[in-house]
């Protein structure tokens, strides 16, 4: 069996892939016929056609994991996958054998593994979220974190409004309003304590001191926001929805012409965002155009977070890296 999970939310494709994972184990306590390989992890061999071709004598069942084969593995690598995939068809219909490509991002359409996967496999785009399927997602990941917890409609809308459609974000921030809340129901005043005051007020006043060159003030911030005790994945996490949400308003106000009114509409971002965002992006240009200057610096924290990920960098670390080089 060929399952293949991608799309820009890494964070429900993770959990998906955790699931997979979490079933195949309980079948198979020992791991004996589980394999994972990262081709993002240039320190590694991966030597998947080896496991592909190999009997597992402890476990009639094997799952095999091949992540970021799209994004990072090389053409060799890449073809030479494909060949034994189109060379033996069967696995597709091998239920002893579950082969699952995840990538962390939205592969290019046109690359040939995509493609086949595409045909040839259980397919899952995890596209962002929107409206009421961001809706429904939170109801349920609450109910996950706690069967007890509850929320009001407009808590519920304040917080989508903070916390927009990283879903990584919000599942960080729906732990903390669960367990705060403690089974009652989650009412405007508590996402106001809990999640507002970091995503509009601290965050932002991190961002404006990049955004002004300040790194001494953003250092210190940075340090404030770990001294705290917050979750430096969550701060990156956080770094990463900000400089998202400022290259999408940028690309519309710069390179479209666009009003505060039509960027609304069109970025289906919420006004009090859009407002917020068109005050930080004067920040990070000097003659009016902002958008180069931001998309380099989203494509520093996206190789950041590569690192940070496949263990190539310390997280605190790495943040701090992304202020003195900004």
């Amino acid at each position: 069996m060929i399952i293949f999970l991608y799309g820009e939310d890494s964070f429900r494709s993770g959990q998906k892939l955790l699931e997979i994972k979490k079933k195949f184990f309980e079948k198979d306590p020992s791991g004996s016929g589980f394999s994972e390989f990262d081709f993002s992890d240039k320190n590694k061999k991966n030597k998947i056609l080896d496991v592909f071709g190999m009997a597992n004598l402890l476990s009639p069942k094997r799952l095999v994991v091949a992540k970021n084969l799209i994004s990072g593995g090389t053409d060799r690598e890449q073809d030479e996958v494909l060949a034994y995939l189109k060379k033996n068809k069967f696995l597709a219909e091998d239920t002893d054998l579950i082969v699952v490509f995840c990538e962390d991002s939205q592969p290019k359409k046109s690359n040939a593994i995509f493609k086949f996967l595409q045909k040839g496999g259980k397919v899952q785009d995890f596209e962002k979220l929107q409206g009421a399927k961001l809706s429904n997602w939170i109801l349920k990941r609450m109910g996950e974190v706690d069967p007890k917890a509850n929320i009001s409609k407009s808590a519920l809308e304040k917080l989508i409004i903070f916390g927009g459609s990283d879903t990584f974000l919000l599942d960080k921030e729906i732990q903390k309003l669960a367990n705060f809340c403690d089974s009652r129901m989650i009412k405007d005043e508590d996402v106001e304590l809990l999640v507002k005051a970091n995503i509009s007020g601290n965050i932002f006043s991190t961002i404006d001191a990049l955004g002004n060159n300040n790194k001494k003030t953003a250092l210190k911030l940075l340090h404030q926001h770990i001294m705290k005790g917050e979750d430096p994945f969550y701060i990156l996490s956080m770094f990463i929805y900000q400089f998202r949400n400022l290259i999408k308003i940028a690309d519309l106000k710069d390179n479209f012409g666009m009003h505060e009114q039509e960027i609304v509409r069109i970025s289906k971002l919420h006004p009090y965002v859009v407002k917020k965002s068109l005050g930080q992006i004067r920040n990070f240009s000097a003659d009016g155009q902002a958008f180069d200057k931001l998309r380099k610096i989203y494509q520093k924290l996206s190789d950041l977070d590569t690192k940070v990920k496949t263990g190539k960098i310390e997280i605190k670390m790495a943040l701090d890296k992304f202020i003195v080089e900004l």
